[in-house]
């Protein structure tokens, strides 16, 4: 089997994958353990969709650590607290753009293996560079010229992006080659059976992704009926025919948020990235006791809960009021202002 890297810009084997993939309506429903076995293999590339913290199907990525997939490579367009799978000894290495998570800090983990050298970065991207490598594929061509990254020492460092000169005016242009990740997972707030899903909010790179990745998995928030999709057919950014596997993963995203549902929790992101993750030793008892010490995504939040002295639907319902919050009654994104007091009718009347 070739490295990830040899397959990421082989859009002759991408167009082979493509033609062989089945576009029929057929029911794509099974457990996340499964889909993960089945579907993430070792040696893998895997993009980070979503944004961040924001819709970041979070379960799926623990998923893949508890069932110890290895060598993965990551392409980060950003990348957030999956980052963090060096030290937990999933990741070779990555296509970065951008790894952090804002106000929480610095990913120490992928701190420490780009310092130390265990951590490959195999380029560096500018956020619209990397966009418009997806964006190529998406559209079917071999690659796009854009005036993105051009001046920068990324023209000299990236090895996959070249400059050339534009045939109608002569000026500089850098050339993008479509990129071909081997596996997406996007987190969403509904799909179908067949695959069908609906986001609310932005959708940042990931129709894009959809299409230019071999292998997709959706995790949803609730599995609805074909005809709730047909409904709103503006809402459904990810076709069936690009879907694997359909997985129904409530509170998914979390700990990061998702957009008009829950939003993400601060305490604990901050506690963990800014103390937990700060050295080798406590990232790794903090995953032999999350990640590999839980069953699963659920039982992982139980216990946060319960650390915490609080019922677990308790805490889980003070996100969702906060993103209610935010969503209605003018709460600032990072969980300052707004109205705390809001009633069920009055947020109802208007979200219609």
């Amino acid at each position: 089997m070739s490295h990830a890297n040899e397959r990421l810009f082989d859009h002759k084997l991408a167009r082979e994958w493509k033609m062989k993939k089945s576009r029929a309506e057929k029911d794509k429903r099974m457990d996340l353990k499964e889909a993960v076995a089945t579907l993430v293999e070792d040696g893998d590339s895997l993009i980070e969709t979503g944004f961040s913290y924001v819709r970041g199907p979070m379960a799926a990525y623990w998923e893949i650590g508890r069932q110890r997939k290895k060598d993965l490579v990551g392409i980060f367009t950003p990348g957030g607290m999956n980052a963090a799978w060096h030290e937990f000894g999933g990741l070779e290495g990555a296509h970065v753009a951008y790894v952090g998570a804002e106000m929480r800090g610095l990913l120490m983990p992928f701190r420490r293996g780009v310092q130390e050298g265990t951590l490959k970065v195999y380029s560096e991207w500018s956020h619209g560079g990397l966009a418009l490598a997806l964006r190529a594929a998406e559209q079917g061509v071999n690659y796009v010229a854009c005036k993105s990254m051009l001046g920068t020492d990324i023209m000299r460092t990236n090895p996959y992006i070249k400059e050339a000169k534009d045939p109608w005016t002569g000026e500089p242009v850098c050339l993008v080659p479509a990129m071909y990740p081997d596996v997406a997972i996007f987190h969403v707030h509904h799909a179908d059976k067949y695959g069908n899903s609906r986001i609310w909010g932005p959708a940042v790179n990931d129709t894009a992704i959809a299409i230019a990745a071999r292998k997709v998995i959706v995790t949803c928030e609730r599995i609805v009926s074909t005809e709730d999709i047909r409904s709103n057919p503006y809402q459904v950014i990810i076709p069936h025919y690009c879907v694997d596997a359909v997985c129904e993963v409530p509170f998914g995203a979390y700990p990061g948020d998702i957009p008009g549902m829950y939003f993400f929790d601060r305490r604990l992101q901050e506690r963990v990235i800014r103390v937990e993750w700060k050295t080798v030793e406590s990232t790794r008892e903090w995953y032999e006791k999350y990640i590999l010490g839980t069953k699963d995504h659920f039982e992982m939040i139980q216990l946060v809960a319960e650390e915490e002295g609080m019922n677990v639907l308790e805490y889980m319902k003070r996100l969702e009021q906060l993103s209610c919050d935010a969503s209605y009654f003018g709460l600032g994104y990072w969980g300052v202002g707004g109205e705390r007091e809001w009633k069920y009718e009055e947020v109802a009347k208007r979200a219609i």
